[in-house]
């Protein structure tokens, strides 16, 4: 038996009843209520790259997205010297996306490879 609630239990052991409503109640149109919402808000995304220097985890990020996420540096060879957080909006189709890409130092630079 489990306790759903404090006033109602349910035996495992019974089947459940399939019943259709006689009348038009809504929620088969949910998916679609979901889908026009997420569209209509954009969606949030967040990545994390890492790698061991110049592997081109900037360049990937860049190939992915089709656009330069790192713009607003300075140099556009500038290596990675510490965790950052790059956030650009994109659109496409009217679709809005924030994404958020943490770009971090070469990963594993100081371990002895040979």
């Amino acid at each position: 038996v489990v306790n759903l609630s404090r006033k109602k239990t349910v035996n495992k052991d019974q089947p459940i009843r399939c019943s259709k409503p006689s009348g038009y109640v809504g929620f088969g149109s949910l998916p679609d209520q979901v889908y026009r919402r997420a569209v209509r808000k954009g969606f949030e995304f967040s990545l994390m790259v890492v790698g061991e220097s110049g592997l081109g985890k900037s360049t990937l990020v860049n190939s992915m997205f089709l656009t330069d996420i790192y713009k607003s540096m300075n140099s556009s060879c500038k290596r990675t010297i510490e965790v950052e957080p790059h956030t650009v909006l994109l659109e496409e189709g009217g679709v809005k996306l924030s994404l958020t890409v943490v770009d971090t130092p070469g990963f594993g630079d100081a371990v002895d490879n040979t």
